[in-house]
């Protein structure tokens, strides 16, 4: 269990990177458009943080102007 939750979290910030590298924006941009703060983005890159909130999630897809369901529409979370 434990090795899947850190691949999830792994995942997710892959995902995260990709998603605001194809829109041509960094991830403070985003974090910014989605009403993120930044420690709770800090601490999930820097692993401090291995079970991101799903409003979390939320947020930094508001962000994109993207649906959730878009997020995790990915290779990564099959």
């Amino acid at each position: 269990m434990w090795g899947e939750q850190v691949e999830l979290n792994e995942a997710i910030i892959e995902r995260m990177k990709e998603l605001a590298a194809e829109r041509n924006m960094t991830i403070h941009q985003v974090i910014q458009k989605g009403g993120l703060n930044q420690a709770t983005i800090s601490e999930l890159m820097n692993g401090r943080t291995k079970h991101p909130k799903v409003s979390t999630i939320k947020k930094f897809c508001d962000g994109l102007q993207i649906s959730i369901n878009h997020f995790f529409n990915d290779d990564k979370f099959r």
